[in-house]
C-alpha cells in the first residue's frame, strides 16, 4: 500500500509541476493516514487531489468486448481529481501506461503534438496512451473537473507517472 500511496502523491506532484509550479498535496477526506502527500504552494489555476491508489498485480480482464491486459508483472492504479480553472493548463506532457480521463464538469481542450485540438465537455472523456505528447487546457469560463485514472506498470518510478515534454515547435499553445 505504501507504493500505491507514493504513486498517487508523486503523480499529483508531477501533474502539478507540469502546470508550472511545485507540488501540492492533500488527502481525500476520510482517507487513511497513509494517503497524504507533501504540501507546497498550489500552482495557479490547477488543483489536483489524490483520491486513491493501489497495486493491482498482473491485470488480465475482459468483458463485453473490452480487454485490459498488463505486461507480465504488475500494474498500479491511481485516481486523481483535477480542477482546471479558466485558463488553466497541464503543460505539455505524456504518461507511461494508460490514463482514462472523464470530464465531470465544464469542458477542456486537448491539444496533440501536431496542435490538433479536441474539446471534451462534461459527460465525455478521453484516454492518453502510447506516450503521446499532449496538453489539456480549460479555455472556458467555468472550472473544469476531471478524474484522471492512471494505469501504469508497477515498476514505473514513482516520479514518472507524468513526464514533462517540451512545447512542440509547430504549436504555440501553452
Amino acid at each position: 500500500m505504501r507504493r500505491a500511496t507514493l504513486l498517487v502523491a508523486v503523480g499529483v506532484t508531477a501533474l502539478l509541476a507540469l502546470a508550472g509550479c511545485g507540488a501540492m498535496g492533500t488527502s481525500e477526506e476520510g482517507a487513511s493516514e497513509e494517503t497524504t502527500s507533501p504540501s507546497a504552494t498550489p500552482p495557479p489555476k490547477v488543483t489536483a487531489t489524490p483520491i486513491v491508489g493501489a497495486t493491482l498485480g498482473e491485470v488480465k480482464a475482459e468483458n463485453d468486448g473490452i480487454k485490459v491486459e498488463s505486461v507480465p508483472g504488475s500494474a498500479d492504479v491511481a485516481i486523481v481529481k483535477v480542477v482546471l480553472e479558466p485558463g488553466g493548463s497541464t503543460g505539455w506532457h505524456h504518461h507511461p501506461g494508460v490514463v482514462l480521463v472523464p470530464v465531470k464538469a465544464g469542458a477542456v481542450t486537448e491539444y496533440d503534438a501536431e496542435c490538433h485540438k479536441t474539446v471534451y465537455k462534461a459527460g465525455k472523456g478521453f484516454f492518453e496512451s502510447n506516450g503521446e505528447v499532449h496538453l489539456v487546457r480549460n479555455e472556458g469560463n467555468v472550472d473544469a473537473v476531471l478524474y484522471a485514472t492512471f494505469l501504469i506498470p508497477t515498476e514505473t518510478p514513482p516520479e514518472e507517472p507524468t513526464i514533462a515534454d517540451p512545447q512542440p515547435k509547430n504549436c504555440d499553445v501553452q
